[in-house]
Protein backbone atom coordinates (compact mmCIF):
# COMPACT_ATOMS: atom_id res chain seq x y z
CA UNK A 1 0.00 0.00 0.00
CA UNK A 2 1.61 3.49 -1.00
CA UNK A 3 0.44 6.21 1.50
CA UNK A 4 0.68 9.71 -0.40
CA UNK A 5 1.81 12.93 2.18
CA UNK A 6 2.46 16.12 2.29
CA UNK A 7 4.74 17.85 4.39
CA UNK A 8 7.17 20.67 5.36
CA UNK A 9 10.49 20.09 5.10
CA UNK A 10 12.14 22.53 7.80
CA UNK A 11 15.79 22.42 6.42
CA UNK A 12 15.00 23.22 2.81
CA UNK A 13 12.19 25.22 3.32
CA UNK A 14 10.30 23.56 0.98
CA UNK A 15 6.80 21.42 0.52
CA UNK A 16 7.23 17.87 -0.33
CA UNK A 17 4.32 15.60 -1.54
CA UNK A 18 3.09 13.80 -4.70
CA UNK A 19 3.02 16.48 -7.66
CA UNK A 20 4.33 19.11 -5.89
CA UNK A 21 7.16 20.34 -7.96
CA UNK A 22 9.79 22.72 -6.80
CA UNK A 23 8.49 25.47 -4.31
CA UNK A 24 9.96 28.82 -2.51
CA UNK A 25 8.88 30.50 0.21
CA UNK A 26 7.71 33.35 0.23
CA UNK A 27 9.36 35.30 3.44
CA UNK A 28 7.17 38.04 4.02
CA UNK A 29 3.69 38.46 6.55
CA UNK A 30 0.35 38.06 4.56
CA UNK A 31 -2.83 40.43 5.79
CA UNK A 32 -5.88 39.08 5.71
CA UNK A 33 -7.19 40.81 2.79
CA UNK A 34 -3.87 39.48 0.69
CA UNK A 35 -4.88 35.38 2.37
CA UNK A 36 -8.26 35.91 1.38
CA UNK A 37 -7.56 36.77 -2.05
CA UNK A 38 -4.47 34.06 -2.24
CA UNK A 39 -6.90 31.45 -1.36
CA UNK A 40 -9.87 32.44 -4.28
CA UNK A 41 -6.79 32.34 -6.75
CA UNK A 42 -7.75 29.24 -9.32
CA UNK A 43 -4.32 28.10 -8.55
CA UNK A 44 -3.64 27.13 -5.67
CA UNK A 45 -3.06 24.36 -3.73
CA UNK A 46 -3.90 25.10 0.51
CA UNK A 47 -3.30 22.49 3.59
CA UNK A 48 -3.77 22.45 7.23
CA UNK A 49 -0.30 21.97 9.49
CA UNK A 50 -1.97 20.70 12.60
CA UNK A 51 0.87 19.29 13.71
CA UNK A 52 4.67 17.96 12.65
CA UNK A 53 4.47 19.53 9.49
CA UNK A 54 2.73 16.73 8.37
CA UNK A 55 -0.23 18.66 5.71
CA UNK A 56 -3.36 18.10 5.03
CA UNK A 57 -4.95 19.32 2.04
CA UNK A 58 -8.24 21.55 2.50
CA UNK A 59 -10.44 22.09 -0.85
CA UNK A 60 -10.79 25.30 -1.89
CA UNK A 61 -14.60 24.95 -1.56
CA UNK A 62 -14.47 23.97 2.08
CA UNK A 63 -12.05 26.87 2.92
CA UNK A 64 -14.01 29.60 1.65
CA UNK A 65 -16.90 27.52 3.27
CA UNK A 66 -15.21 27.96 6.57
CA UNK A 67 -13.12 31.47 6.31
CA UNK A 68 -15.88 33.51 8.09
CA UNK A 69 -16.67 31.02 11.18
CA UNK A 70 -13.21 29.51 11.51
CA UNK A 71 -10.48 31.15 9.69
CA UNK A 72 -10.61 34.92 9.58
CA UNK A 73 -10.50 35.37 13.32
CA UNK A 74 -7.98 32.69 14.14
CA UNK A 75 -5.64 33.84 11.85
CA UNK A 76 -2.33 35.72 13.17
CA UNK A 77 -0.38 38.14 10.72
CA UNK A 78 2.21 38.48 13.42
CA UNK A 79 5.47 36.82 13.73
CA UNK A 80 4.74 35.61 17.33
CA UNK A 81 1.13 34.65 19.38
CA UNK A 82 -0.51 33.36 22.10
CA UNK A 83 -3.04 31.20 22.23
CA UNK A 84 -4.66 32.74 24.92
CA UNK A 85 -5.05 36.05 22.51
CA UNK A 86 -7.72 34.06 20.98
CA UNK A 87 -11.17 33.38 21.89
CA UNK A 88 -11.36 29.72 20.57
CA UNK A 89 -8.18 28.80 22.22
CA UNK A 90 -6.19 28.77 18.71
CA UNK A 91 -4.70 30.41 15.98
CA UNK A 92 -3.10 30.06 12.46
CA UNK A 93 0.06 31.14 11.39
CA UNK A 94 -0.08 31.55 7.52
CA UNK A 95 3.13 30.76 4.84
CA UNK A 96 2.75 30.81 1.23
CA UNK A 97 5.15 29.07 -1.31
CA UNK A 98 5.70 29.90 -4.88
CA UNK A 99 5.66 26.58 -6.88
CA UNK A 100 6.23 27.64 -10.94
CA UNK A 101 5.02 31.39 -12.45
CA UNK A 102 1.24 30.67 -11.62
CA UNK A 103 0.76 28.62 -8.19
CA UNK A 104 0.74 29.05 -4.71
CA UNK A 105 0.62 26.65 -1.92
CA UNK A 106 -0.81 28.12 1.43
CA UNK A 107 -0.34 26.57 4.34
CA UNK A 108 -2.16 27.34 7.44
CA UNK A 109 -0.60 26.72 10.69
CA UNK A 110 -2.38 25.37 13.45
CA UNK A 111 -1.04 26.44 17.05
CA UNK A 112 -3.04 25.26 19.75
Amino acid sequence: MKVEYFLIDKVKEEIVGPNIESNTKIKKTFSLEEIKTLIEESSVLLFVNKHDNLLEPILQDELLRKWDKEFVSNINTNDFGSVDDYENGYFYYVDVWEMGERTKVVVFSLQH
